[in-house]
């Protein structure tokens, strides 16, 4: 419970959090953007393969799935966005009640920021502070819009489920930029929160290390196939009604294994994601903030046209993050981009470039089998984004940001899957079709099984 700067100048123990106990961080092959999770955090991607296999046609394929409690929460960036109406009828669903909605869960998690694009928020606390870095750059962008110049994007303080006000439940913001590296210390949500409370009640049972992978529906109950993970004993439950939110994939493999006696297609959306590093001009021979967030603190919306959906780029200072993992992907030697990023790191800007995506016929996911799952099925995925997109919105978004003095130095393409951003394999249809949601969430031709993930939506917006 201390700030970066003052544990890297005295905790003599600090190797065993950036590096971690097995020395995670100190990659032997390095997989660049593919492995953006921080040691304390690599538990949510534990014996996932021990339990999950993925057959992968192309190595430009990054797909994550889960197994830890709270699952890819513990990655979240904590944005917490709201979707438009229009947004949220290309979903598949009506928007009507989601205002209310959105409140309510405002108030559970707490949520920090100011009103903007999408449905406005009334239970909202004060954004968090800008650093230094931060400030030049609104600072910049406020003076340009009053000006009148016809600007192409939009920013705004970047809306966040983090606690900025006294709170029994959890930490208020502390400024000490180790909020990736600390789910207990942060004052940012997780799904664990949610999970403690609901442990408290008599109506709420939580059975962790059983692993589901089959459902059956038999004179009206739904029975439930596990794997106790330990002693590996087979269990069945049984429910009046079973609701799966096992993120996307989970959910698909699930479903697929219960309903699919051949291999089924499924279609599948994924975010484009990449990233980029900017230098800020107005930062040169400057320190920024000692107090600061480590999470994202101005969002830039941009569209390439009036009629296209919003881009989303989110924009962070580096810090906490540790400086080698830059040093590897810049286009030097070690040493010259070691000495580069000790002069430069005051100035530098991270983002993180999100484009909205639809379903398109070539990409999929099915479950085949095989010898080498232990639950003798593969998940087969098949994605590939269009570069093209990318390099169009990157363009435009540094062409807008060069009169705030952000120069771009790095930009960095992943690998489809790394947005861990996942959506569509069983979409709303008003119709019933098999494989398919009534807008309730209930999967058509069951009678009890309903999904309450993005596996129902037929649009995944940038947010």
């Amino acid at each position: 419970a201390a700030n970066f700067n003052h544990l890297r100048k005295s905790d003599d123990n600090q190797h065993l959090y950036f590096l971690g106990k097995n020395l995670q961080s100190v990659h032997k092959d390095w997989d660049g953007p593919q492995d953006r999770l921080t040691p304390p955090l690599a538990f949510t991607k534990a014996s996932v393969t021990d339990w999950q296999t993925q057959t992968r046609r192309s190595k430009s394929q990054a797909f994550i799935e889960s197994l830890a409690k709270g699952g890819l929460g513990n990655a979240w960036g904590r944005g917490a966005f709201t979707y438009s109406q229009s947004e949220l009828q290309r979903l598949g669903t009506s928007p009507f009640g989601w205002p209310s909605y959105y409140e309510e869960i405002a108030k559970r998690i707490g949520v920090s920021g100011s009103k903007g694009i999408g449905v406005q928020l009334d239970h909202l606390m004060p954004p968090l502070l800008l650093d230094k870095n931060m400030q030049a750059i609104w600072k910049r962008y406020r003076r340009q819009l009053a000006r009148g110049k016809n600007s192409a994007v939009i920013v705004e303080r970047t809306p966040l489920a983090v606690q900025n006000q006294p709170n029994n439940d959890r930490p208020t913001e502390q400024y000490h930029d180790m909020d990736f590296w600390s789910l207990q210390k942060s004052a940012g949500y997780h799904p664990g929160h949610t999970l403690e409370k609901l442990q408290a009640l008599p109506n709420f049972h939580y059975l962790p290390q059983h692993y589901v992978y089959q459902f059956q529906e038999i004179d009206g109950e739904v029975s439930i196939q596990a794997k106790h993970t330990s002693s590996k004993e087979d269990k069945t439950f049984r429910c009046r009604r079973l609701l799966l939110c096992a993120s996307v994939l989970g959910t698909a493999r699930i479903v697929l294994n219960s309903l699919s006696h051949t291999p089924k297609k499924l279609p599948i959306i994924c975010n484009p994601f990449c990233y980029g590093a900017w230098l800020n001009i107005h930062m040169f021979g400057r320190q920024n903030s000692i107090k600061k967030s480590s999470f994202s603190q101005l969002s830039v919306f941009q569209r390439n046209s009036p009629e296209a959906d919003f881009n989303l780029l989110n924009l962070y200072t580096y810090r906490s993050l540790l400086l080698t993992k830059l040093i590897r992907e810049l286009p030097f030697s070690f040493r010259l981009s070691y000495q580069l990023s000790t002069i430069v790191k005051e100035m530098l800007v991270i983002g993180g470039l999100h484009l909205p995506e639809t379903a398109n016929d070539d990409n999929y996911i099915q479950l085949l089998p095989s010898q080498k799952s232990p639950m003798g099925k593969d998940l087969d995925i098949h994605y590939q984004h269009h570069a093209s997109d990318l390099k169009t919105t990157l363009r435009n978004i540094n062409k807008s940001m060069l009169p705030w003095g952000l120069i771009p130095i790095l930009t960095q393409q992943t690998a489809s899957g790394s947005s861990k951003h996942y959506a569509g394999t069983f979409p709303f249809a008003e119709w019933p079709k098999k494989f398919q949601l009534a807008e309730s969430g209930r999967l058509h031709f069951t009678q009890n099984i309903y999904i309450g993930d993005a596996s129902s939506f037929r649009f995944l917006p940038a947010k």
